[in-house]
């Protein structure tokens, strides 16, 4: 009996033994390595500095929902994220001042935008023929460069193995285009340029990389004029509005050194076509400032008509 007994015992440890065998225990840090490779070549815009920082999100494949989120260098580094699992990657810099991530929660839902311009501009705008109270006015975007991986599968990684590498591009969602207009009579006269273009796309889907058929209108004032009369300009946007029944106008609002509103209107829409240099030149002689009525006093003019607008539709 006690023989049996000490087969038995025996038995049993040498299964115990065998149960706990010593495992590779799974990393539970920085299990991901991210490499982001940042895509510099833009048609009119010069990268003069790398982003700041990158935001890292991870959502469910299935569902599209936020799982987690890691803020890097612009070119990556190691992550934290529970492996076994697949994931779509999103990736997008994170120092923008004018461009605006919203609805952040899910890849189906996240775009980018930028806010409506504050009313005292878009006051001293009225005076556009082309303008109306429903018109959506924004600013400008700043260049976004955004990176997607999808059904990405995260395996587990044991003891003393090196983290699971993933390559990931960024390419900007965001246009630059340059606008040249030859040339403004009386260019001595202009004080101060606005300018605005219709019927762009208001925002981009950043998760598939879809530009809204949402239109507005995008204000910019970065625009040089010299004493020739030749105007120069350089505005960003998500792109065109997809809808093709939508017409680009380009409006000039031009203000004399006497205080005087002056407003001209082109359509520019057949220039957008086809244009991979994304360069818009137009040649005209019928933009022109008047010379400022000065009393005789000197100085600016004491009377000024509320807009005294001059709308031209130019043929281009």
């Amino acid at each position: 009996m006690r023989r049996h007994l000490k087969i038995i015992i025996l038995a049993v440890l040498v299964i115990l033994s065998a149960g706990c065998k010593r495992r590779p225990l799974v990393e539970v840090e920085n299990n991901v390595y991210l490499n982001i490779i940042i895509e510099k070549e833009i048609v009119n815009y010069t990268v003069t500095r790398d982003p700041e920082m990158m935001r890292a999100v991870f959502f469910d494949s299935r569902t599209g929902d936020f799982v987690s989120h890691s803020f890097l260098p612009h070119n990556g580094g190691y992550v934290h994220v529970t492996p076994g699992r697949t994931y779509d990657v999103l990736v997008y810099n994170f120092d923008t001042e004018a461009t605006i991530i919203g609805s952040d929660g899910n890849i189906n839902t996240i775009f980018a935008y930028t806010n409506l311009i504050p009313d005292n501009i878009r006051t001293r705008l009225k005076g556009r023929s082309v303008n109306n109270d429903d018109e959506v006015i924004v600013f400008e975007p700043d260049h976004l460069f955004v990176g997607k991986l999808e059904d990405v599968y995260i395996p587990l990684r044991g003891e003393g193995l090196p983290a699971y590498h993933l390559d990931i591009h960024a390419e900007t969602i965001v246009q630059t285009w340059i606008v040249e207009i030859d040339k403004v009579k009386g260019a001595e006269f202009v004080g101060s340029v606005s300018s605005l273009m219709t019927g762009l796309s208001d925002n981009n889907r950043i998760g598939h990389r879809n530009m809204s058929d949402e239109e507005c209108t995008v204000f910019f004032e970065a625009a040089q004029m010299d004493k020739d009369g030749k105007f120069y300009a350089r505005f960003n946007t998500f792109g065109r509005n997809p809808d093709i029944a939508t017409s680009q106008i380009l409006s000039l609002v031009l203000t004399d050194t006497g205080g005087k509103t002056w407003s001209f209107n082109m359509d520019v829409s057949e220039k957008f076509e086809n244009n991979p240099e994304q360069y818009i030149k137009i040649v005209t002689d019928e933009i022109e400032i008047e010379k400022p009525t000065v009393s005789s006093g000197g100085g600016l003019a004491p009377e000024v008509d509320e807009w005294g607008e001059v709308n031209t539709e130019i043929i281009i």
